[in-house]
C-alpha cells in the first residue's frame, strides 16, 4: 500500500509554537442518508467512494477511523418528507452510533441535494458531541461553503475539493479555527464572525500517493448483494476510480470547481491489482467504474484491457457516468468487450450544435455516432445521457436533440437518459443564473428542485422559452418513441426486455434494471415509513 506523501506535515514541535505532535486522533467518518424520489430515474444507493478514500488517507496517518454508514445501517429504512424520501438511518440514531470519544467528525455530501439531510446529521452530532471539530466534504461543500456555513452554525469546517490531504491536513494540524488559516483547501467562519476561505489546495497528482479506499472499515454487504448500482446490475458491483478529473469545462459541470480540469490515470497495473483484491476480498463479480472521464487517451485503456487478458480474468465491468467518443473506435470497442465491459455510457448531452457551443461541450457529433456505431458492432450496450431545457434553448433545439435521440435508437444505442436541466452550484450556468435573479434564494425550496433532473414527475424549469410541464411531455416523446424504434429495429432486443421483466433476472439494459428496481419496491416493505417535517 502507498503511502501519504504529507507526514511530513505532522508539525513536531512545543505548545507555545501553538501546534502540537500529532499522536493520532479519534475520528468518525458518516454517511448520511440520501435524498430521492420513489419516481427518480436513478438510484443512489451505491458505495461511497469518496468517504472510504478519506477514511483510507486517515488511518494511514495513524488515527483511529470509524464509519457510520447510514445508508447501509438501514438500506430499507425509508422516512417521507412531502413526497421525497430520506433512505437510512435518522439523525438521531447516526448521533447515537458514533464513539463516545470522539474528537473529529467528517460528514460527506457529496450532491447539494443531500444537504439537507447531511445538515440534520451535523446539528444532531454537535448536540451529543459540543467539543468535536465538525467537518464538511464534498462537491456541495466545495462548491457553497459560505451558504453551508452559515446554514448550519454546527458545522466548523468545509474541506473544499478533493478530501484525503486536506482531511488528513486538518486531522494533523487543528484543533482551533486559528489553526486552520494555514491549510490549503478549507473554508470557515472565524470567531469574529468573518468568512474565510484559504488557499487552493494543488490537486492529487501521478506523483502523489494516496491509500485505497478503506472498504475493510465498511459493512460493503449491504451494497454488495444489492441489486442497486451505479452501472446495470450483473452480481456483486463495487465502484472504482481508474482516473480523476477532466480536461473539458461544460458550463453545467461542477467539475472545474471541484476538480479543476487536470485529468489524472492511474496505473493500468494498480487499478487491475485492486480489482483482482476485491475479486478475491469481497467474491465483487462487476466493476463500476465512477470516474467522470475514464476514456481519454486510447494508449492507456488498451494498456488496461491488454492486462486483463494478461491476467486471465474473468469479471464484467461497466462505464456508467458516461466517457468520452474520441478514443473509442471499433478496435477500443471490441478490446471492452473481449475483457468483459457490458455497459457504457455516451455523454453528448444535446443533439444541437448550437447548444453544445453555448455550453462549451465539446463534441463532434458524426464523429460520436462513429464511434457509438463501432460500440454496437462490437456488442456493447449503450446508454446516452442528455440534457434538455438548458436556459438559452429552444423549442427548436430542443427538437434537434430529440431528432438526435431517435437517430441513435435506430443505429443501436440501448438507453435514453433524458434529464431536464438543473443548475448545479459550482457551475458557471448556476452563477449566471443566480446573477440574473432565476435562482433567488438557496434554500430547502431549491435543493429540492434539484431532484427534477431525474424525476419525471416534477415539473421544474429554468428554461426561459419552454415551461417545466411542457420539458416532461418533450422528455416522455423521446423516450416513448426511441424504445418503439429500438424495439421495432431489433425485435430481440423486446424478447430480451419482456424475459428480463418477466424472470426477475438477466439484466442487460438500464431501462430493465431500473424497472425491476421499482416492481422489487413496490413489493418490499421498509422498516419504518414515517411522516417527518423539517
Amino acid at each position: 500500500m502507498s503511502t501519504l506523501s504529507i507526514i511530513s506535515l505532522e508539525p513536531a514541535s512545543t505548545s507555545s509554537d501553538n501546534v502540537f505532535i500529532c499522536s493520532g486522533r479519534k475520528v468518525t467518518l458518516v454517511h448520511p442518508p440520501l435524498i430521492g424520489s420513489k419516481n427518480s430515474w436513478n438510484n443512489r444507493m451505491t458505495v461511497p467512494i469518496g468517504l472510504a478514500y478519506v477514511a483510507g488517507s486517515a488511518r494511514e496517518q495513524g488515527h483511529d477511523v470509524q464509519i457510520v454508514d447510514a445508508v447501509a445501517s438501514a438500506p430499507d429504512l425509508a422516512r417521507t418528507v412531502g413526497k421525497y424520501i430520506h433512505q437510512g438511518l435518522d439523525p438521531e440514531e447516526i448521533a447515537q452510533r458514533v464513539r463516545n470519544d470522539v474528537e473529529v467528525i467528517g460528514v460527506a455530501c457529496m450532491f447539494t441535494q443531500d444537504w439537507p439531510a447531511a445538515r440534520g446529521v451535523l446539528n444532531a452530532l454537535r448536540a451529543r458531541f459540543p467539543n468535536a471539530i465538525l467537518v464538511l466534504g464534498g462537491e456541495h461543500a466545495t462548491a457553497l461553503p459560505e451558504i453551508s456555513l452559515r446554514e448550519c452554525p454546527s458545522l466548523d469546517f468545509c474541506v473544499l475539493g478533493e478530501g484525503e490531504l486536506t482531511f488528513a491536513d486538518i486531522l494533523s494540524r487543528v484543533r482551533t479555527k486559528s489553526d486552520a488559516r494555514d491549510v490549503a483547501g478549507v473554508a470557515f467562519v472565524d470567531d469574529e464572525g468573518n468568512f474565510v476561505k484559504t488557499e487552493a489546495r494543488k490537486r492529487i497528482g501521478k506523483k502523489t500517493s494516496v491509500p485505497r479506499p478503506a472498504w475493510d472499515l465498511f459493512d460493503l454487504e449491504p451494497y454488495l448483494s444489492s441489486t442497486n448500482c451505479f452501472g446495470v446490475y450483473r452480481g456483486r458491483s463495487i465502484g472504482v476510480l481508474g482516473t480523476r478529473g477532466c480536461p473539458y469545462k461544460c458550463t453545467f459541470c461542477s467539475n472545474p470547481t471541484m476538480y479543476g480540469q487536470l485529468w489524472v490515470p492511474r496505473d493500468p497495473a494498480d487499478v487491475l491489482d485492486e480489482i483482482e483484491d476485491y475479486i478475491r476480498d469481497y467474491r465483487v463479480e462487476n466493476v463500476d467504474f465512477y470516474d467522470l472521464t475514464m476514456i481519454i487517451k486510447r494508449d492507456w485503456i488498451l494498456k488496461f484491457c491488454e492486462l486483463i487478458e494478461e491476467r486471465g480474468l474473468k469479471f464484467t465491468w461497466q462505464l456508467p457516468s458516461g466517457t468520452r467518443s474520441e478514443a473509442i473506435d471499433e478496435e477500443v470497442a471490441k478490446a471492452l468487450y473481449r475483457t468483459g465491459c457490458r455497459n457504457i455510457g455516451y455523454a453528448p448531452e444535446s443533439g444541437s450544435p448550437q447548444v453544445l457551443k453555448m455550453v462549451k461541450k465539446e463534441v463532434h457529433l458524426p464523429r460520436l455516432i462513429e464511434s457509438i456505431k463501432g460500440a454496437v458492432r462490437a456488442g456493447l450496450r449503450i446508454k446516452i445521457n442528455m440534457i434538455i431545457g438548458f436556459p438559452f434553448e429552444t423549442r427548436s433545439n430542443i427538437l434537434e436533440t430529440t431528432l438526435f435521440c431517435w437517430k441513435l435508437a435506430y443505429y443501436g444505442v440501448d438507453d435514453p437518459l433524458i434529464s431536464i436541466f438543473s443548475p448545479y452550484p459550482g457551475t458557471v450556468l448556476f452563477d449566471e443564473l443566480r446573477k440574473e435573479g432565476r435562482i433567488p434564494a438557496i434554500n430547502d425550496e431549491y435543493y429540492e428542485s434539484m431532484l427534477a433532473c431525474n424525476d419525471p414527475t416534477v415539473p421544474a424549469s429554468f428554461c426561459r422559452a419552454v415551461g417545466g410541464f411542457e420539458l416532461m411531455l418533450w422528455r416522455l416523446l423521446i423516450m416513448i418513441v426511441f424504445y418503439g424504434i429500438s424495439f421495432v429495429t431489433r425485435p430481440r432486443r423486446l424478447i430480451q426486455f419482456i424475459r428480463s421483466l418477466w424472470t426477475g433476472q438477466g439484466r442487460e439494459t438500464a431501462i430493465e434494471n431500473r424497472l425491476l428496481e421499482i416492481f422489487a419496491l413496490k413489493k418490499k416493505k421498509p422498516v419504518r415509513m414515517e411522516i417527518a417535517a423539517e
